[in-house]
């Protein structure tokens, strides 16, 4: 089991990287990006067409991230021009017809196959007392800690990061103060579509690379946003982790294999009932 929690630790990385962009567009533009995955999706995807043409990994790989941060930037104005005095509730809502169209979009442009993805990081690292860790496992450990810690700088020790959280906590005082909200707002979006993107250039060449599946790396990422509770960054991405690492340690034990998938469900419906303690306690009295 031990093995299969390490092997997990790549899934695991990767939920908590696509965790931190929802905590941080839930944080600072309201909106829970259900989307998130799926325009990674469109990332990979543009990747994988381009070196099916002969692209060398790199070009190939930056158009991706560039066609990722366009989608991006391009719903973000949409939803800053459109939606910008609307509620999280709404705001989030109109993520999941993003979700629907993207997937959509990548199937009329992709097709309905999925596609082998080159990567750079397939083989092991080291092994050590019979376990191995492979190189994706460990560069979406350490990418998830370090988008953290750099989220965490930038939002407490920049220019632009102060922008962001006035923007997010007083809209309209911020935009009175000359902030430029629908910029900003557009800007987050390109940097954690970009984000997106380069998680699932690392986890797709090691899995099955549908569109749907990639893009509903977006469930398992909400469970690690949830166990920060949208605000911590740190809590989310030991969620991802141990996420991960736990559905890598049943994949390994034959009478639970079946049901790891159903985790993160699970995971969800345990922290909002959770959530919801006090209430129920308090109604109960």
């Amino acid at each position: 089991m031990l093995e299969g929690a390490i092997a997990g630790l790549a899934g695991g990385g990767a939920y908590a990287a696509l965790g931190l962009c929802l905590t941080l567009m839930f944080r600072l533009v309201r909106v829970v990006n259900v989307a998130q995955a799926a325009i990674g999706v469109i990332g990979v995807y543009t990747m994988a067409a381009a070196s099916g043409h002969g692209w060398p990994y790199a070009p190939a790989a930056l158009a991706g991230l560039a066609v990722s941060a366009a989608v991006a930037a391009a719903l973000g104005w949409v939803m800053a021009t459109w939606f910008g005095e609307a509620g999280a509730d709404r705001r989030s809502a109109i993520a999941i017809a993003f979700l629907v169209g993207l997937l959509a979009v990548s199937y009329l442009a992709f097709g309905t196959h999925p596609r082998r993805m080159p990567g750079l990081f397939d083989g092991s690292l080291f092994t050590a007392g019979g376990i191995t860790v492979t190189q994706a496992a460990a560069v979406c450990v350490a990418g998830s800690i370090v988008v953290a810690a750099c989220a965490h700088a930038g939002l407490t020790r920049t220019v632009v990061g102060l922008r962001l959280r006035a923007l997010s906590e007083k809209p309209t005082t911020a935009e009175l103060h000359g902030i430029p909200s629908r910029w900003l707002t557009v800007g987050m979006w390109a940097a954690t579509g970009v984000l997106a993107a380069a998680v699932l250039l690392v986890v797709a060449p090691q899995q099955t690379s549908d569109q749907t599946s990639l893009s509903l790396m977006a469930i398992p990422a909400c469970t690690a946003a949830l166990v920060g509770g949208f605000r911590s960054l740190g809590l989310t991405v030991a969620g991802g982790l141990g996420l991960g690492a736990l559905q890598g340690a049943l994949a390994h034990v034959g009478e639970l294999q079946q049901y790891r998938d159903a985790v993160p469900f699970l995971a969800i419906l345990a922290i909002l009932i959770w959530s919801q303690r006090r209430e129920v306690w308090d109604a109960a009295r």
